[in-house]
């Protein structure tokens, strides 16, 4: 069902909609990279605030700006598919 709604969608959406979702999964596995080995003491600032407000905030806006660069570069880069 899933697969029939997507295939339904124009191209140009479909083409977006996956490299925002590559870009977003690189935006979110670089994150947590940055709080697993502490660059920049990031994990240690996140750790002591005590929520996962600040966390869940760090998350979503690498995810969307990641997301949004790689959209935005696959849109641009477009041309020069085969």
């Amino acid at each position: 069902m899933l697969k029939v709604r997507w295939q339904t969608l124009p191209r140009l959406i479909r083409f977006m909609a996956l490299h925002f979702a590559d870009g977003v999964a690189l935006g979110w596995s670089c994150a947590l990279a940055m709080i697993w080995f502490n660059i920049l003491n990031l994990g240690a600032l996140l750790e002591s605030h005590g929520s996962t407000l600040l966390t869940a905030l760090f998350f979503l806006q690498s995810g969307l700006m990641f997301g949004t660069l790689a959209m935005g570069v696959a849109v641009m880069n477009a041309h020069d598919d085969d």
